[in-house]
């Protein structure tokens, strides 16, 4: 864990930012799978220029960590890198926009298409949404275009 933190406290450096607090967390909790969950908290101003639209800047470099830290590892692991708590309130408002979206399809009886969206997002929605009997989902097109259509269960 601390050769994790240097690495990561290494590229912030590197991007001219402090990391102020950051902890690792390795979860064994999924039979088979280890995750890896890192925490940072950094200077609100770096995390809005650096986490960017759509969450950009935080998913390359959560690509590129994994691709460091687990290049002699198993594959089988997974990281999910968070910067000030931005995808767990990121995570609240997908499942807002789930809860709407399928109040919509049985009010009106008709498929909604929701905006493209990363696919961690759309498998939280999907996710959600798998727990409503009536409701199904189903992404459609290509990345990073791809998007959630939200229908009536036939």
């Amino acid at each position: 864990m601390e050769e994790i933190k240097k690495i990561i406290k290494n590229i912030f450096k590197a991007m001219g930012i402090e990391a102020l607090e950051l902890s690792v967390k390795i979860d064994n909790s999924i039979k088979g799978k280890e995750i890896t969950n890192i925490s940072a908290e950094i200077d609100e101003r770096d995390a809005k220029a650096f986490i960017g639209d759509n969450s950009e800047g935080l998913s390359a470099l959560q690509h590129i960590l994994r691709l460091i830290i687990f290049k002699k590892g198993p594959m089988q692991s997974f990281l999910a890198l968070d910067i000030n708590n931005y995808k767990e309130g990121r995570k609240n408002e997908l499942i807002e926009l789930a809860v709407e979206t399928a109040k919509k399809v049985r009010r009106t009886k008709k498929a909604v298409i929701l905006n493209p969206m990363p696919a961690y997002e759309r498998r939280i929605i999907h996710l959600y949404l798998a727990e409503q009997p009536d409701i199904i989902t189903e992404s459609i097109g290509e990345e990073p275009e791809r998007k959630i259509i939200v229908r009536l269960y036939p």
